[in-house]
């Protein structure tokens, strides 16, 4: 009788998934020891699932069972570095930025049903639910009676509240007691900013300074120590990823966030919080004037 291997549940995948990014973003080196108690602790979550998402990274060759001392890391895959991840989070991610896309040319109508989104993208069922369901909790859609949706009106509002929401809230996170730097991860990140900000431009670099911009904002959330601030300022990028996540900023403006982000980074490390803090206040200001010459233009 053959056996049948469970397949694994998703709040296990997603967590293997956060789990490897977490590694990634913290630099470490085959070896390293993986606690069981600190990966709770870190993503908020009990033994069961953190147990279960580690057994999905050893079945998959990244982590090593060593007998009564849990489990060290073996490898990190590339995708890490920045290919998409498999499955499902893959095919939402996929149709997260189809459906941005259409919308930001203008394409999309203000109304539509499951259904038809399905015929239109060839997407799962599952995966228009699940995108439905992420957008309709960053308030960009809301459902309608029967299976239908509408798209939340005036985006720019949306994102003049989102700026507001932003100035209040992280200039505030790099002033919470337990905020403490990861010195590894920002000299990674001064690295990457000085050489985006050095090479040739090119078009389309702008677009690529989204990902760029949202690790740098959520990794200093992550140091905050602030669980619920993390989850904040994760969920305003995804926000911030819908609405205008396909814009191609100009090399400029690109520039000065760089700068920007270099100066508070150089804040922290020199130890001096309130400056960084007002640094970032400065920053989120001046992104979110600059955002709105952008509409008005």
């Amino acid at each position: 009788m053959v056996s049948m291997t469970p397949q694994p549940s998703r709040l296990q995948a997603e967590l293997a998934r956060r789990i490897l990014r977490f590694l990634w973003e913290k630099g470490v080196k085959p070896g390293y020891h993986l606690v069981e108690l600190d990966l709770c602790s870190i993503f908020d979550v009990s033994r069961t699932p953190v147990r279960g998402a580690l057994a999905l990274l050893a079945a998959d060759g990244v982590v090593r069972a060593r007998p009564g001392r849990g489990y060290v890391l073996a490898q990190l895959p590339s995708m890490i570095a920045g290919e998409e991840p498999p499955g499902e989070d893959a095919d939402d991610a996929r149709f997260f930025e189809a459906l941005a896309g259409m919308r930001a040319k203008d394409v999309m109508p203000d109304q539509f049903t499951q259904q038809e989104i399905m015929r239109r993208f060839g997407a799962k069922p599952g995966t228009v639910m699940r995108v439905l369901r992420q957008l309709a909790e960053l308030g960009l859609v809301e459902r309608r009676p029967g299976n239908g949706w509408a798209f939340v009106p005036d985006p720019t509002r949306i994102l003049s509240e989102s700026y507001a929401f932003r100035r209040a809230l992280e200039p505030q996170m790099l002033l919470q007691p337990g905020f403490k730097l990861d010195r590894a991860w920002a000299e990674r990140a001064r690295t990457q900013h000085q050489k985006l900000r050095k090479m040739p431009w090119r078009t389309g670099d702008g677009m690529n300074f989204h990902t760029v911009n949202a690790n740098f904002h959520e990794q200093l959330a992550r140091c905050s120590g602030n669980r619920v601030i993390a989850r904040a300022v994760e969920r305003q990028n995804q926000l911030r990823q819908f609405l205008i996540g396909q814009s191609d900023y100009p090399m400029e403006q690109v520039h000065s966030a760089i700068d920007d982000h270099l100066e508070i980074l150089a804040a922290l490390e020199a130890g001096y919080a309130d400056k960084a803090a007002a640094l970032m206040l400065h920053h989120l200001t001046q992104s979110a004037s600059q955002s709105q010459k952008d509409e008005a233009a």
